[in-house]
C-alpha cells in the first residue's frame, strides 16, 4: 500500500506540475500574440505614414509647387523677353 500511495502522490504532483506549466505557457503565448498584434499595427501605421509622406514629397517637388514657392517666398519671376539671351555656336 505504501508504494502505491507514493506512486499516486508522485503522479498527482506530476499532474499538478504539468497543469501549472500548461497554464503558464498558455499565458505566455497570449502575451506573445498580443505583442505580435501590437507590432503588426505599428507596421501598418508606419506603412500608412510612409505612403502619406511619399504623396507629400511628390507634391512638394512638383514643378508647379517649386514655381509657386519661388514666386511667393523668393519674389522670383520669369525673365522678360528682352532679358533672354540666346547663345549659339
Amino acid at each position: 500500500m505504501s508504494v502505491q500511495h507514493g506512486t499516486t502522490a508522485l503522479l498527482v504532483l506530476l499532474l499538478v506540475w504539468l497543469l501549472v506549466d500548461y497554464v503558464y505557457f498558455q499565458n505566455e503565448t497570449r502575451k506573445l500574440f498580443a505583442a505580435t498584434q501590437k507590432i503588426e499595427k505599428q507596421k501598418l501605421d508606419i506603412n500608412a505614414e510612409w505612403a502619406r509622406l511619399q504623396i507629400e514629397r511628390s507634391t512638394l517637388v512638383a514643378n508647379n509647387r517649386i514655381e509657386q514657392v519661388a514666386r511667393e517666398q523668393l519674389d522670383m519671376k520669369l525673365p522678360e523677353e528682352e532679358q533672354i539671351m540666346v547663345i549659339t555656336r
